[in-house]
């Protein structure tokens, strides 16, 4: 399947929305709501179990609109079919502490979570996204990118992460343990 790839941007905000909103969880409706807020979510200061959805859209309208979440969109036409939530690690709440796994400083961009809609799965969409995030890392002038892969996924749920073997395919390398159920794959840009 040949996609176009296209930053998110805060004037493409819709079709991040149409995505989440529309088919991108028709087969996994109690992800829907997490809107790819997870990693930019303060976890010390709340309860992320605990998030209604319609917070976590409307704190992701917010973190577009300002620049802070990042990533790609895959479309079919007009259609968004693909998205790739990727940024700077430092512009993630939850990768900013001393504690993290593989903290390899500001020159860092991390992978965090694809999602594809059902009808475009195995397509090649994923491999599509993850090869313009490469491109654009590179283009920041970034030094690594990272990636926490599952260790055993039993899903296509389970593989939001991006599975392992397409990450080995692009140059990765199992770089130890992000955590028990996850790798850390590391790129030299």
């Amino acid at each position: 399947m040949t996609v176009e790839i296209v930053p998110l941007t805060p004037d493409r905000a819709h079709l991040f929305f149409e995505l989440f909103d529309g088919e991108g969880f028709a087969d996994n409706p109690g992800w829907s709501g997490c809107y790819c807020r997870f990693y930019h979510y303060d976890h010390q200061c709340g309860d992320w179990e605990n998030e209604p959805a319609a917070d976590n859209r409307t704190d992701a309208c917010h973190l577009i609109a300002d620049g802070t979440m990042r990533g790609w969109i895959a479309l079919e036409g007009q259609r968004p079919v693909g998205w790739l939530n990727a940024g700077r690690k430092d512009g993630y709440r939850a990768f900013r502490g001393d504690d993290v796994p593989g903290k390899a400083g500001d020159a860092t961009g991390i992978i965090t979570c694809f999602l594809v809609a059902p009808s475009a799965r195995g397509k090649g969409v994923a491999r599509q996204l993850l090869e313009t995030a490469l491109e654009g890392f590179r283009a920041q002038g970034l030094s690594w990118v990272e990636a926490k892969p599952a260790k055993s996924p039993e899903t296509a749920a389970s593989n939001y992460h991006g599975p392992l073997s397409m990450y080995l395919k692009h140059g990765f390398e199992i770089a130890g343990d992000f955590s028990e159920y996850q790798n850390l794959v590391r790129l030299a840009l």
